[in-house]
């Protein structure tokens, strides 16, 4: 069964192709950002797994992304620093990036880092690494690019038998007294429960926090962050959660983009319901992630045995192949206009 997120993309492709009439059209007026900010990556985690393979197709300026809907169509993303505003990076390990930041930098690439660390052990997560030697990175990138382009994430908050309301108040506290050395941004989501993440569920693995949890979480983060001097902010809230002390934020939204004097576009659908994110190109590939995270919703089949089929760091593509059926589509550039263009207009 398809996550919301593949739902709605499927639906909003449908649409559009019935619009505009062909893949080319589509991407042409519809999927194609004219303000690039090029996300690395929502579906894998490439600074952890590709980050080779990044930096081979960012010195090449451009790299080949099959459409995760429309398997037939694949995207020609510009990556020359003329055509991409900001890189924002996602992961749960920074650290085999650490070595190409001078690079990128020298490159003139901006760089955002959005670092998921979070307090569950091997049974949940067991390919990522140690969590103290992955903030002692976060540390060194910030010091290098900037704290106020790194982002924490204790994302996703979900509960088990041996994940209690308790057991969030002591690690909590713990790893925001890690990620405030090197941040002062904190996002947190709790878990979503649907499709394949059902029969975990039933299994015993994990589950959602009853609403008493989540007043409960929701009452110490906040107190915990502000202790640290830390804002906190809830991504995709269903719910007003000012009166706790916590802002209704995307992870990389308007407000940091404006503050980092990035050009940046209103997402046309939201990734999830209530999210806030401003609009960017993921450049990843699905089933392509070796954590092996039992809540993942971007992992359907073995990671490793998807990698080790048809995956090199020197390919235009992240996974796969060019096949005789596929249609290329570029994407690439901005229409010039600066920042002020989008204060102007209130976005």
């Amino acid at each position: 069964m398809q996550g919301p997120v593949m739902q709605r993309m499927r639906t909003a492709y449908r649409l559009a192709l019935a619009t505009y009439g062909s893949p080319q059209t589509v991407s042409r007026r519809c999927s194609i950002t004219r303000m690039m900010i090029i996300c690395a990556s929502r579906r894998t985690d490439i600074p952890a797994f590709h980050s080779e393979w990044f930096m081979n197709r960012l010195r090449a300026g451009y790299c080949l992304v099959r459409n995760p809907v429309s398997r037939n169509v694949v995207h020609r993303v510009d990556l020359t620093r003329s055509n991409v505003d900001c890189i924002q990076f996602v992961t749960k390990d920074p650290r085999p990036m650490v070595p190409h930041l001078k690079e990128i930098g020298a490159m003139g690439h901006v760089s955002v880092f959005q670092v998921t660390i979070t307090p569950y052990g091997p049974s949940m997560e067991p390919g990522v690494g140690f969590k103290a030697d992955i903030s002692d990175a976060c540390t060194e990138i910030a010091d290098r690019i900037g704290r106020d382009r790194m982002v924490w994430r204790y994302d996703p908050v979900l509960f088990s038998r041996t994940i209690d309301s308790d057991y969030h108040r002591r690690k909590f506290d713990m790893l925001c007294r890690e990620a405030s050395q090197w941040t002062d941004r904190c996002v947190f989501s709790f878990v979503d429960i649907y499709g394949k993440l059902h029969s975990k569920v039933g299994a015993g693995m994990f589950r959602a926090p009853t609403r008493e949890e989540e007043d409960r979480f929701l009452r110490m983060a906040a107190h915990t962050a502000e202790e640290y001097g830390m804002t906190l902010s809830c991504c995709c809230a269903k719910a007003d959660l000012s009166a706790y002390g916590i802002e209704r934020r995307g992870c990389l939204d308007a407000a940091m983009m404006r503050s980092l004097d990035i050009p940046y576009e209103v997402q046309d659908v939201p990734l999830r319901q209530g999210c806030r994110c401003v609009k960017s190109v993921d450049i990843g590939e699905y089933d392509t992630c070796a954590h092996g995270c039992v809540y993942c919703y971007a992992n359907r089949e073995d990671p490793m045995m998807r990698r080790s089929r048809l995956y090199s760091e020197d390919t235009e593509m992240l996974w796969g192949a060019l096949t005789p059926r596929d249609t290329v589509v570029g994407m690439s550039g901005r229409d010039g206009r600066r920042l002020e263009d989008f204060r102007r207009h209130g976005l």
